[in-house]
């Protein structure tokens, strides 16, 4: 597969810099004869086959499983040191972008798109210190652990693996992550398929920026009904799944489908009116609306039961190395940020009542002095027409008219007192209510200053290095994909569905006797059991044997199976 050129060439260029970096540091474990740097490789490479999880694990080793290949096998301690020292040269992730380009020209050799199959995969780290914290699938708590990205191909195959921290969230590294993946594979990404935790919109904006597919499912997708959507064709079968349809479709709002970048495809059973599934993503524009839920599905093969198989045979869950740095604990930062936005809103509501009691007071203030105005105006209106109807009456003169207007005043001064009477309880109702408001709301702003208070940033965390995890998981992955090339090649048809976990209980550790002459080397396995699994074993070794392969010193291998 050429990735033996890889490993030296990164272990190379990262020991160069790092020596320029630091002339009088030694790395005595490190040599730069290529011959040294392959058996401490190999004893980490090879810890799952030996049943091994860790390098303490070597302490009590009595096996002969390495020492066949190198005449002895390195303890614990050398190992640590050797890990150690990559750590130090920060190899592991220039490594796993190496790694990852050499393992799609050997899956998936041209230039041709990649249709990847992205998931994350959480190993739990178990300690009483404050750490950063998310949420364990398999153990259902949140505790502190690691997050781990898988890139899988079309068929399954690994690509690339990468450590974050365990609150890292899909939306913050994918898109950067697959960007730069594509320039390091020198090859455009056709489309990333993705469990519902991709699906939101956050992450379709940033597709649609960065003008790549994607697909995934709506969250919360039974909480939409078929009347939520304008469907954009007609309802198609499904691939491979006759008994389903599916079809394009866009939000029925207006407003709604406007705003979101996302495409959807609707999935249903034939005869059924209301989707079972509702699929979302920036999709390639050449892929039919029933070609996605067939696209979608495959990811359980390529991706999901993948890595389960990597659980169980590379020992997935183990953590590699403890050292920390103490940071600002940003769960709490978090909290905090999420507290202070509640403050804010309360004190948000709080403002918009305090300013509507001062405009109601305003109003009940203005509609005072305007009453009074116009009170005194109809008042001094009416004496001067008393004072006209007693001068009328000496004078003996018609007071009809007089009369009349002071009945016109007297009605005025009843309507405006009647109309002021409504408008000012109706203001002060009003004003009433927004202070009740007003006053729960200083008490509700009060709660959250004291959560928010309460709420400790100050206090640092733990937050674990990754880099000699990340050393490790390469070396998992490498072991995986070294699996899956010898399955592939060499193993008899009715072995090339076996798990890296049920070879190796099967094949990688089956005894039996090496012999190394000087031109070659020979392996004899004891025979099996069952007679279907001694002839399988008996075409591995004739596919094995034709393809002429060589030990790293030039010496032909061979392999073959006794007898019963």
């Amino acid at each position: 597969m050429g990735l033996g050129e890889t490993i030296e060439t990164c272990v190379a260029e990262a020991q160069e810099t790092y020596q320029e970096e630091n002339p009088a540091a030694s790395l005595r474990h490190i040599g730069y004869e290529i011959e040294t740097l392959w058996p401490k490789v190999d004893h980490l490479l090879y810890l799952p086959i030996l049943g091994l999880t860790r390098p303490r694990d070597l302490y009590y080793y009595q096996g002969h499983g390495l020492q066949v290949l190198y005449g002895f096998t390195y303890k614990h301690l050398t190992l640590e040191h050797f890990l150690g020292q990559l750590t130090r040269l920060q190899v592991g992730y220039p490594l796993a972008d190496a790694l990852a380009h050499g393992y799609a020209q050997a899956w998936y050799p041209g230039n041709s798109p990649l249709c990847l199959f992205t998931d994350w995969h959480v190993k739990p780290h178990w300690t009483k210190h404050h750490a950063h914290s998310g949420h364990v699938t398999m153990w259902g708590k949140t505790m502190p652990g690691t997050k781990q990205l898988f890139l899988n191909g079309t068929d399954g195959h690994f690509l690339g693996g990468w450590n974050h921290p365990i609150d890292t969230h899909l939306t913050h590294v994918l898109v950067d992550l697959e960007a730069a993946l594509s320039e390091t594979l020198q090859r455009p990404i056709m489309c990333n398929v993705m469990d519902s935790e991709g699906g939101g919109l956050s992450l379709a904006e940033r597709y649609a920026k960065a003008e790549q597919c994607y697909l995934s499912l709506l969250p919360r997708q039974h909480d939409h009904p078929l009347t939520s959507f304008a469907l954009a064709g007609k309802w198609q079968p499904v691939i491979d799944d006759p008994s389903r349809e599916a079809v394009f479709a866009r939000w029925a709002e207006a407003e709604k489908a406007g705003t979101d970048p996302r495409r959807l495809v609707l999935l249903r059973p034939i005869g059924q009116r209301e989707p079972t599934r509702i699929y979302a993503g920036c999709i390639p524009a050449d892929l039919p609306a029933h070609a996605v839920p067939w696209l979608h599905r495959q990811r359980w093969a390529n991706n999901e039961l993948r890595i389960r198989e990597l659980v169980n045979g590379a020992n997935l869950n183990e953590n590699y190395g403890y050292t920390y740095d103490h940071v600002l604990n940003r769960t709490r930062q978090r909290q905090w940020q999420a507290a202070q936005a509640k403050v804010e809103v309360t004190q948000g509501k709080l403002s918009q009542q305090q300013e509507a009691v001062k405009n109601l007071r305003c109003q009940l203030h203005q509609l005072q002095q305007v009453f009074a105005q116009q009170r005194a105006s109809l008042q001094r209106e009416t004496a001067q027409q008393r004072y006209e109807l007693l001068k009328r009456q000496q004078l003996g003169k018609p007071t009809k008219r007089v009369h009349n207007r002071l009945g016109r005043l007297r009605r005025q001064l009843t309507e405006r007192t009647t109309r002021f009477q409504k408008r000012q309880r109706f203001l002060l109702l009003q004003l009433d209510q927004h202070q009740r408001q007003a006053c729960q709301l200083r008490l509700q702003l009060v709660e959250r200053e004291a959560m928010r208070d309460a709420i400790d940033t100050e206090t640092l965390c733990r937050e674990r290095h990754l880099e000699k995890d990340q050393i490790m998981l390469d070396l998992q992955f490498l072991l995986a994909n070294l699996h899956d090339w010898a399955k592939q090649h060499y193993f008899a048809p009715q072995w090339q569905h076996l798990s890296l976990e049920k070879a190796t209980q099967l094949i990688y550790r089956k005894p039996g006797q090496v012999t190394w002459y000087s031109d070659r080397i020979e392996v004899v396995l004891d025979s099996y059991r069952y007679q279907d699994q001694q002839q399988a074993m008996k075409v591995t070794c004739q596919r094995f044997n034709e393809a002429n392969l060589r030990w790293r010193d030039g010496r032909l291998l061979r392999i073959s199976v006794r007898d019963p």
